[in-house]
Order: structure tokens, then sequence, then C-alpha cells
């Protein structure tokens, strides 16, 4: 039986950005920071679902990327809006995927004690239409786009495992 072209949305959250990538198949489509700024209230909650959920429409994806939190660096809400993130996916029969930072580094061949702008790096040799990104991320005090990035890591990574696994097929 052939394989299904899987589309997957990687999600990488924070605090006051949500990086965010979609891939059909091996091909990154989309790929962007959304700003979230603001407490953790409610209305922030909700709009973050939104943010997801219009992707969620946009793209019907099969599968969802998310990052898995260090619980060191994470907050209760941060911690809250990943379960509603994973709900809303189950809720959507989209299988999720989770990969912490070590894993991403793994998969991209981080070497030794890399880092999130080394992983950057990799990921703009492996996708060059993110050049541009790259160059503004080097030119940045903020780390503003490395969130993207990590979203365009978390998607390949659950591309990659989708497509040797086999899980999802027509």
């Amino acid at each position: 039986m052939p394989k299904k072209t899987i589309t997957v949305i990687g999600i990488n959250p924070g605090a006051k950005y949500l990086g965010v990538a979609v891939f059909r198949g091996q091909e990154l489509r989309d790929w962007r920071v959304k700003v979230t700024k603001g407490k953790w209230t409610a209305d922030k909650h909700r709009k973050t679902l939104r943010i997801l959920s219009a992707f969620i429409g946009q793209y019907r994806p099969d599968a969802m990327a998310i990052k898995r939190l260090n619980p060191s660096r994470s907050s209760a809400g941060l911690d809250r809006l990943v379960l509603k993130f994973i709900a809303l996916a189950e809720h959507k029969g989209i299988q999720v995927c989770q990969y912490d930072i070590k894993e991403l580094e793994a998969v991209f061949q981080v070497e030794g004690r890399g880092n999130k702008r080394e992983m950057a790096e990799k990921i703009a040799a492996d996708y060059p239409a993110l050049h541009g990104d790259l160059a503004l991320e080097k030119r940045s005090k903020n780390s503003y786009h490395l969130r993207m990035f990590e979203a365009v890591a978390l998607g390949a990574a659950c591309v990659r495992e989708l497509d040797n696994s086999g899980k999802i097929k027509d």
C-alpha cells in the first residue's frame, strides 16, 4: 500500500512567542513566529489556541510535533498550554510527536555541546529558504527567530520518524 504524503505542524511553544512550521511530506511549506505577549491569562490561552486552530484548519495536518519542555525552564502556564495543544490535536485525530532539545540535536547531528544557533545553521543548510531568517537571527540580539528554527526542527523530526516507521498510510 503506498504511503500517504503527510502534513506535519511543528510547534515550539513559549511564554512570549510561538514558533510554527508546516511540512507537506519533506517540503517545508510555512514557517513563522507568532507573538503571544502578556501574562498567562485565560485570554492569552484562548488566543494561542486560536492561532494553532487556524493553522490546523488551513493545513489539515496528520501530525503535530511539539517541543517537550524542560521542567526547569518552563512555567505552570506554559505547561497548561502544551497540554491544551495536545488535547486539541487528539480531539481532531492528529497524531502527536514530542521531542526535547537533545533529541532534535541528535536528528540534526549537532556535535558535542552544540547550541541552538548551531542547530539553526544545520536546519538552514537542509532548508535553503531559511537562509534569510538565519541571517536575521545572527544579527539580532534577541533570539526571536530561533523559536521558528526549533519549530522547523520539530516538524522535520516528526516527518522523518513517520516516514521511517510507515505509520501513516492511505
